[in-house]
């Protein structure tokens, strides 16, 4: 069994967008999926504070995020507490299985990405628009998905687990079984499809992205879709589900607030234009943003802290199940 050694929550195709020769090809159309590992962009790490050169293959990854053992004693004991109607089944045709046993979660990931939710997110980051309904629903799911899977909720859901006497592939699994949940899914995208959208337009790279970058904050979730696209949901003004984004300039207070909410959401590596990140890193709020991670140890305290509410609903989802 190959067991995938990198596991990006941020897809290579979409980080690819912050190297500027690429998203001008991708606007152009003359790029292929298959060069978007090579691109290089700049990188500024939040526990070294260097900014370095590096292709996105190598950055906005966790090394065997989705690969987890299971012993023998820790299947059957899932079997009988999540299919205790089948356990006496599993334990007969588990007798003389071979333990411990690997899986690897890679294909969940891809499949994520197989759906139109990240198509729909490279069409808008290159197109700068959202045309109808559909396409609004499928960038939605987009920004649900992105969480779900992003740096600080995989690594934070994973710690909880692990806080309650539960193995990861434990979470694994759990997070399969949401994917595959559409009541769970719908109760998370239609709260942001009934909310005002607003897209902020540059002409100019200067949306730096983070590790975790969907940004959650009471009333509002914003992500750069591209370095020069940025989506603000209002999720404190409804507004109906057929009325499309207004697009505007962005503002530098918009701006600055999403300068001071990437640097709150960063647990490993920015990625962005070198003159930007080096004022960024110069800055009190990353330095306080440096301080606070060198020596962090359990995402899943650090993400409660901030009040995601998806965290809190995911772990409720793995208890019910």
């Amino acid at each position: 069994m190959n067991i995938t050694k990198r596991n990006h929550y941020n897809p290579c195709f979409w980080t690819a967008l912050w190297n500027l020769t690429y998203y001008e090809k991708s606007i152009a159309g003359t790029i292929s999926e298959e060069s978007a590992r090579k691109q290089v962009v700049h990188v500024l790490n939040a526990k070294s504070q260097k900014i370095y050169p590096a292709s996105v293959e190598v950055v906005h990854f966790d090394k065997n995020l989705g690969v987890a053992e299971i012993s023998k004693s820790a299947a059957e004991d899932f079997v009988r507490r999540h299919h205790p109607n089948r356990y006496k089944q599993f334990i007969s045709e588990n007798a003389t299985a071979s333990y411990p046993i690997k899986i690897d979660f890679e294909n969940v990931f891809s499949g994520i990405e197989a759906t139109p939710a990240y198509p729909t997110l490279i069409k808008v980051a290159t197109t700068q628009t959202v045309n109808n309904l559909i396409e609004k629903c499928y960038l939605a799911s987009f920004v649900v998905l992105q969480n779900l899977r992003s740096h600080s909720m995989m690594k934070a859901m994973i710690d909880f687990h692990e806080a309650t006497g539960r193995e990861k592939f434990e979470h694994l699994i759990t997070f399969k079984w949401k994917l595959g949940d559409s009541d769970f899914l719908f109760g998370l995208v239609h709260p942001l499809i009934n909310s005002q959208w607003n897209l902020y337009t540059s002409p100019d790279h200067c949306l730096p992205l983070c590790d975790s970058p969907i940004l959650v904050e009471p009333g509002s979730v914003m992500v750069a879709l591209s370095p020069r696209l940025l989506l603000d949901i209002r999720t404190d003004t409804p507004a109906a589900e057929g009325m499309m984004p207004t697009s505007q300039r962005i503002d530098s207070s918009t701006l600055e607030e999403y300068r001071l909410r990437t640097i709150g959401n960063t647990f490993r590596e920015i990625i962005g234009e070198p003159k930007q990140l080096e004022a960024w890193k110069a800055s009190v709020d990353f330095q306080r943003r440096s301080e606070i991670i060198k020596d962090i140890k359990l995402y899943n305290a650090m993400v409660q802290a901030t009040d995601n509410r998806e965290l809190w609903h995911l772990n409720a989802y793995g208890n019910r199940r």
